[in-house]
């Protein structure tokens, strides 16, 4: 018999270069074997002239002939697309997609980039299943809102975690009520900050979704994680790679306005008036289409330049980036520098580190939103007048109305849009970095030290001015500047600074052993994160001097400042443990005790919260383990609690403010005292199946999930009585039920052209059990215009909306007042519609022929309602083509309201009413009629033609290693029944709590239609 020797080697995956651990290593023709061990090594006792066989799930199987060597490695390669792909999940660490026990997508980097969106989040809309990503502005910096599986939260955020190389990152968006005014947060937007990141170093996104990622993550995960992976240098010869965009955008769809009928009242001609109720124009009367006036074309342009290159001891990747992006309305703009270092080092054979800095330099022009704002003022604008004339000969503001003091009346002029635009200013800086290091030390092959520690600050710098000619902001009844709120006119100067420092670190020690058929990991660590926020902002009002910007020249008996602070401390105990079995059965549990300073005060500042999941691969059963169509197969179960402490630090405890009327000091703050504050309690079940069918050309995976969330904790108001305005609260208990399809597959694939298409489905149903014992909540936020909000009642959709509606008798008839023959309103909110759609998809190809690759991404949604609030102004305002049947004598159908509306006989309606006289019946409009229900789209998000010039003219030369040209257009197109001008619109900032305003259409410019081309080469 030949003599036997020991073989050892190591196993990895082509797929990404990473070892493979359970191979399985046998001896051709016998029963021995082995399987590679938690780095993908394995040793063996053979003979010469045996072979070794190397097999792994859904992987090709691959022979080796033992000859004189003892060292025998491997490279297997997937037979089924993805299975082998490691999957960052948590603090850095990676899986493959066949030890996940819940539903994890990974989008990479470049189908992002490939978009050229400013904010790169937005682009995830349709290529991620489950994900409601909804911009906030169609403007230069607009923010946007992320939610992940639905609302898990009626008081708290609902956005998602992100985390960059395993440290958690910010993505806050400054809500107005931090500054001196105190506003509401509908006038301005403020940059949610992850969309400073440059998407050319993004490597790929990871997202994890629902509870089962804040099992690691923690209380800010609760509503699911999205983490980044950024690009790393590469060993070999260095690379320099140059790319640049340029961009057209244009504003093709926004509300009409009527221009048959000018300013006046009641069929009277009337220039000291903004309503448009008097008669029609007189022929050959000239008018203008004011709003496609007041738009330009918006240009654009990004640069990127990076380096790379290393060897096997350390690589090194810098990279610099620059964007300027100009707005479709005049003066906005959005100008952003990125600096990028990454660096990976082999400080010894068993330490390794990582490290990482990146600057952001924004600088950000704004134009206000919402009431007032720029859009609305264009909206208002007389058909009859040239927008674009708003400067007298001498320079100064050009004015139709005499300014009047009677706050609410019809007289009140309206800013023109162009003064808006350049007189009242509304700008930030901000300067941010972002830096972390990670060290991985293996006393062992089996045990693995690992320390991550990252910081993140930034400063923004914000000034807003207001003109001491502007009449809209300062003298309308309907915004917080109104005189009504002890606030005078005659100019306002509002800056603020805010400081934000987020620093985090985690340890974790991992063991990985192999037990026979068992594949085991186990992680204890900690983490802990602390985040400090200062604003600071100062106020002034009545300038000294014409526009001149700066608060010293704002008489100083108007002058305020103020100081807010804010710090939130974390510490969190973690552990987890996998067991697969036999590389067909998976189990993972992950349990985290937090410690939180906003519990801080009461006996329930730490809790603790569990998961666990369960996965069965069936296709390694013998019957289906060499199935021609099933080629992977598995179902998975997991389970997982989350605590969540309050959504801001200090209100346990009533505190003390600065009191910024007469005579200065302190006073309460409006939240009062509960030390009885307990965390939420929410709970998440997830069943799925992963399927792959014919070697990877066709796959599938579905989700079914439920999200029940306890003991809500929210502010509800409470009676003044109490000395406080506001409590924060137990109560209430909302649950989350959907279905997540995504479907890949390669319907054709040629030696020539290659067809890969991806289909992801949505469904997802929001519901309030119970509210304690409150009626209703609502977030005074979302009450952006007239009578309809975001308000939740007992039994409701969690993203419900509120209005006031028509006042009926007990047979549900409308009653109509008997003195003027109009309905009634019932000055009561009630349930009028709901914004979540039935089910939405993406729907996105990928054709590639040659050197050309042509790719697009449609998104889909059925159902959901849409509170037009365009388009109420506009009819209250006779502006709007709803009100072009003025002429047209009506009655209302309903019952008068003269005693008898609830008796057997009531009065049936029969006065007449002509609104061309009776202006109220436009002007009184109620606010339910403008709920439109049942709205569907179909948008191409975005459509890319690119070509690569083939390496055979690239070899010809020596100074490009690759060269490749596209051309780009995003938001190309939409079809929809909404009446608006888009339906996928957000009247808040992303700062704002609970459902948010998704939703409510008014005073927001929808996204314009963006054209791009550009290169890419590499050195």
């Amino acid at each position: 018999m030949a003599q036997t020797k020991t073989i050892t080697g190591t196993v990895i995956s082509t797929d990404d270069n990473l070892p493979l651990p359970g191979v399985t290593v046998k001896i051709k023709g016998t029963t021995t074997a082995v399987s590679t061990d938690a780095n993908g090594k394995y040793s063996i006792n053979a003979a010469t002239g045996q072979t070794l066989v190397f097999s792994f799930i859904s992987s090709t199987t691959v022979e080796r002939l033992i000859g004189s060597q003892s060292v025998i490695d491997v490279t297997l390669q997937s037979s089924v697309r993805n299975l082998q792909e490691a999957v960052v999940t948590g603090f850095g660490v990676k899986q493959e997609r066949r030890d996940l026990t819940s539903s994890v997508q990974v989008i990479k980097g470049s189908a992002v980039q490939e978009t050229h969106r400013e904010n790169f989040v937005t682009a995830l809309q349709g290529r991620v299943a489950g994900a409601t990503i909804t911009s906030t502005s169609g403007q230069p910096g607009a923010s946007a809102s992320i939610v992940l599986r639905g609302i898990t939260s009626i008081g708290s955020s609902n956005q998602p975690l992100f985390v960059i190389d395993g440290i958690r990152v910010t993505n806050d968006a400054l809500s107005q009520s931090s500054l001196t005014s105190n506003g509401d947060n509908r006038r301005q937007d403020f940059t949610n900050r992850i969309a400073d990141i440059n998407p050319d170093d993004i490597e790929n996104i990871t997202v994890l979704k629902g509870a089962d990622a804040a099992a690691v993550y923690g209380s800010d995960a609760a509503g699911g994680a999205i983490v980044i992976t950024t690009k790393k240098g590469k060993s070999g010869n260095g690379a320099v790679t140059y790319d640049n965009n340029f961009s057209y955008s244009d504003a093709y769809r926004y509300p009409s306005v009527q221009s048959t009928f000018g300013p006046g009242t009641s069929g009277y001609t009337n220039p000291l008036v903004r309503t448009a109720f008097g008669p029609a124009y007189a022929a050959g009367t000239p008018t203008f289409d004011n709003i496609k006036n007041i738009f330009q074309t918006g240009y654009s342009q990004e640069h990127n330049l990076a380096l790379e290159g290393g060897n096997e001891t350390a690589t090194y990747r810098i990279s610099g980036g620059y964007r300027h992006t100009g707005g479709v309305l005049p003066v906005a703009y959005n100008d952003k520098i990125s600096l990028r270092f990454a660096g990976t080092a082999k400080l010894s054979p068993k330490l390794t580190s990582s490290a990482s800095f990146n600057y952001f330099n924004i600088d950000n022009r704004k134009l206000n939103k919402g009431n007032s704002g720029t859009y609305i003022n264009t909206l208002a604008w007389p058909t009859n007048d040239d927008v674009r004339n708003y400067l007298n000969p001498d320079g100064s503001r050009r004015t139709l109305i005499p300014p009047t003091t009677l706050l609410g009346d019809n007289s009140i002029d309206f800013d023109n849009p162009l003064w808006d635009a350049n007189k009242n200013v509304s700008r930030d800086k901000t300067n941010r970095m972002v830096a972390n290091i990670d060290l991985s030390y293996d006393p062992a092959s089996w045990i693995n030290l690992r320390a991550l520690v990252g910081v993140d600050f930034y400063t923004t710098n914000g000034n807003n001015l207001l003109s001491q000619y502007s009449s809209s902001y300062q003298n309308s009844a309907l915004n917080s500047f109104a005189s009504t709120s002890g606030i005078s006119s005659g100019g306002i100067i509002d800056n603020y600074n805010d400081n934000n420092l987020l620093t985090n670190g985690s340890f974790f020690a991992t063991v990985k052993k192999n037990f026979g058929d068992f594949r085991t990991t186990l992680a204890v660590g900690a983490e802990i994160y602390d985040n400090r926020d200062v604003i600071n902002g100062s106020y002034g009002e009545k300038f000294l001097q014409p526009d001149f910007n700066t608060i010293n020249n704002t008489t100083p008996t108007t002058q305020r400042n103020s100081s807010n602070f804010f710090e939130t401390r974390r510490i969190g105990q973690i552990a987890r443990l996998g067991i697969v079995y036999k590389e067909m059965f998976t189990f993972n549990a992950t349990g985290r005790n937090d410690y939180s300073s906003r519990l801080s005060g009461t006996n329930n500042n730490t809790y603790f919260y569990p998961s666990a999941g369960a996965g069965f691969i069936f296709t390694q059963l013998p019957a289906l383990k060499d199935s021609k169509v099933l080629s992977y197969g598995k179902i998975r179960f997991s389970y997982a609690g989350v605590g969540k402490d309050p959504f801001a630090p200090y209100k346990i405890k009533s505190s003390v403010i600065q009191q910024a009327t007469t005579g200065g000091g302190f006073a309460y703050d409006v939240t009062g005292n509960n030390p009885n504050l307990r965390p939420e309690k929410d709970y998440q079940i997830d069943f799925g199946a992963d399927l792959q069918f014919f070697d990877g050309r066709l796959g599938a995976e579905f989700s079914f999930y439920q999200y029940r969330a306890t003991d809500q904790i929210f502010d509800p108001r409470i009676s003044y009585a109490s000395g406080y305005i506001l409590e924060l609260v137990n109560g209430g208990e909302i649950r989350n039920r959907g279905v997540e399809a995504q479907l890949t597959g390669i319907p054709v694939k040629t030696q020539n052209f290659t067809w890969n298409t991806f289909v992801n489905f949505t469904l997802n149903r929001g519901k309030v059990i119970n509210l304690g014992d409150l009626p209703e909540y609502y977030n005074s936020d979302t009450w952006i215009y007239a009578n309809a909000r975001a308000s939740l009642f007992p039994g409701s959709s969690l993203t419900n909306i509120a209005t006031f509606s028509y006042a009926r008798n007990n047979n549900g008839q409308v009653l109509v007042d008997p003195s003027s023959g109009l309905p009634i309103s019932n000055n009561t909110f009630i349930t009028t519609g709901d914004r979540q759609p039935k089910f939405t998809i993406g729907f996105g190809n990928s054709f590639n022929y040659k050197a050309f690759n042509l790719s697009f991404l449609l998104d889909i949604r059925k159902g959901g309602d849409v509170f037009n609030g365009n388009e109420l102004f506009l009819t209250r305002y006779g502006l709007s083509a709803r009100t072009l049947d003025r002429m047209q004598p009506r009655i209302i159908q309903g019952v008068l309201k003269d005693g008898n509306e609830n008796s057997a006989n009531p009065t049936v309606n029969t006065i007449q009413v002509t609104p061309y006289y009776q202006n109220t019946y436009y002007t009184s409009a109620v606010e339910s009629d403008f709920v439109e229900h049942n709205i569907n789209w179909l948008r191409m998000r975005d459509i890319t033609l690119s070509y690569t010039v083939p390496q055979s003219l690239i070899a010809r030369q020596k100074v490009f290693k690759g060269a490749s040209v596209f051309a780009t257009a995003t938001e190309v197109f939409l079809i929809t029944n909404y009446s608006g001008a888009d339906p996928d619109v957000n009247g808040n900032n992303s700062s704002t709590r609970g459902s948010g305003s998704a939703g409510f259409d008014y005073g927001t410019l929808a996204s314009p239609r963006t054209i791009s081309f550009g290169l890419r080469v590499k050195l």
